[in-house]
């Protein structure tokens, strides 16, 4: 018996598969390309890498793709300052709704955003210049805040048409502050118990004030202000927190509170005015 060539068989076996759908043999056909490549991959890698030695890729490729960096770079840097201000509006907004949740049902409050355009330093204490003024409604006295309740310091007396001065709560200028002590664990109650203090400013950055040793405060303490001769915007909210407490040597039962202000003055940006009421721009 006459025997059949091999490749006869092969070719009639392609010749029927060719006649079935194609949906019914892609499984089939799939696996067996898949088989029949492995011997040849390292073969493809190899020419694929001879011709990359034989022919590099050339400038323009090279100067197409350092532009293609460039625009990456580019916008990568204004997602990140678009980040940064939208951290910024996001801290406004915090004040807004703080200082607005404080205010008495029925009233109003009135805020002017502003930037701080320079820092003053100097022996009595940092001072900031701000690009808002008496057109925007800033008026002497008028307290500065971040934060919602965070007080950087007040309006000094000279007012300009469009810039004014903020001097920080460190700051000798600012003189006496009377305001009182809060547990930090008592801190959101009800009817939390507080020592009253009277601070001055140091030149230093820190307030300081007498207070009786016997008391609760301790450090960590929130300080806040509670004195008449600030305006009423400004009562209750937070001035700095109790850093530390030490025995006078002249009056043994009597000792020093020192505290550090809620905000940093040479690490602001921006702020918030809050108006005194009445005032209009």
């Amino acid at each position: 018996m006459r025997r059949i060539p091999p490749i006869v068989l092969v070719v009639a076996f392609v010749v029927m598969l060719g006649l079935f759908p194609t949906r019914w043999i892609a499984p089939l056909t799939g696996d067996l390309s898949s088989i029949l490549w492995v011997p040849l991959s390292p073969i493809s890698h190899a020419t694929t890498a001879m011709r990359l030695w034989l022919r590099p890729r050339t400038a323009a490729s090279t100067e197409g793709d350092a532009a293609i960096l460039a625009d990456r770079d580019y916008y990568r840097g204004l997602w990140h300052a678009e980040q940064i201000r939208v951290q910024e509006l996001e801290k406004k907004l915090n004040t807004y709704e703080v200082v607005s949740g404080q205010t008495k049902s029925g009233g109003a409050v009135r805020l002017a955003a502003a930037n701080v355009l320079s820092r003053t330093p100097g022996a009595g204490g940092v001072a900031l210049k701000l690009n808002v003024g008496t057109q925007q409604g800033i008026a002497a006295g008028d307290i500065a805040i971040v934060d919602g309740d965070a007080i950087v310091g007040r309006i000094a007396p000279e007012v300009g048409a469009v810039s004014s001065t903020v001097l920080s709560v460190g700051n000798r200028a600012i003189g006496r502050i009377d305001g009182y002590v809060v547990p930090v664990n008592q801190e959101k109650s009800k009817r939390p118990q507080v020592i009253a203090v009277q601070l001055l400013p140091d030149g230093k950055g820190d307030l300081r004030g007498d207070i009786d040793l016997g008391s609760p405060a301790r450090p960590g303490d929130i300080v806040r202000v509670k004195d008449p001769a600030w305006p009423a915007g400004a009562q209750g909210m937070r001035l700095g927190v109790v850093v530390e407490i030490k025995r006078k040597d002249a009056q043994p039962l009597r000792g020093e509170v020192i505290v550090r202000p809620a905000v940093d003055p040479n690490m602001v940006g921006e702020l918030v005015v809050k108006l005194s009421q009445g005032t209009q721009p």
